[in-house]
């Protein structure tokens, strides 16, 4: 079996690695990923990491940060070139990411998924509070001591105020309405979205925590 190890990449080495790419999706996909973390953040503290095989061949990227407090873990990107798909690579990377966090002592993971990725981030037991301002699906959960092997437990037997916690004004102003501001299109692919999700939206059973506090 083949050892795998995480690479944190700096802005030339990400540049470096990912002019290797051979498939158009994945490259402008990597690119635009350059675009907003040099929008929105520094590459001084944190940036991209990349998930290597014993021959150090790159073969998934994620963008995350920590914030200064160690409160949250924050997703942002992850992709894994064509070449390198259906090996597991995401899970593992995200494995490795969550384990490096908790040695860090992070309390909770935080993330907002496109609707195309959430098949990959619900087999894995994340569940989602409603949509944020652009339509992403909202997600803020304690971080398990088992890492992401915990989350499935977690999510399944743990109460929903163990869930949310004190964070409950945070993770409704993330998502309050947002579903009424949707377009036409938006709307269709979003009740198509929460009719698969299931269980795993949980908006419904936030609003009646929500009210239980006013």
């Amino acid at each position: 079996m083949s050892d795998y190890h995480l690479q944190s990449l700096g802005r030339k080495e990400y540049i470096a690695s990912t002019a290797l790419i051979q498939d158009g999706p994945s490259l402008r996909f990597s690119d635009q990923s350059l675009a907003w973390w040099d929008r929105h953040f520094s590459w001084n503290a944190q940036g991209c990491y990349v998930l290597c095989d014993e021959n150090n061949t790159h073969l998934c990227y994620l963008f995350s940060k920590i914030d200064r407090y160690a409160e949250y873990l924050t997703l942002y990107n992850i992709f894994t070139p064509l070449v390198h798909r259906r090996n597991g690579y995401a899970t593992l990377l995200l494995k490795m990411i969550l384990d490096a966090a908790l040695k860090q002592h992070v309390k909770r993971i935080t993330f907002s998924s496109i609707s195309t990725s959430l098949d990959f981030y619900t087999v894995l037991g994340f569940i989602y509070w409603g949509i944020n301002e652009i339509g992403d699906y909202y997600c803020n959960l304690p971080l398990p001591k088992e890492g992401l092997d915990g989350i499935i437990s977690m999510t399944q037997k743990s109460d929903i105020e163990l869930l949310i916690g004190k964070h409950i004004d945070t993770i409704f102003t993330k998502i309050d309405g947002n579903e009424h501001r949707l377009s036409a299109e938006q709307i269709l692919l979003y009740e198509a979205d929460i009719v698969k999700l299931g269980a795993h939206y949980a908006h419904d059973r936030l609003q009646v925590l929500k009210a239980r506090t006013v």
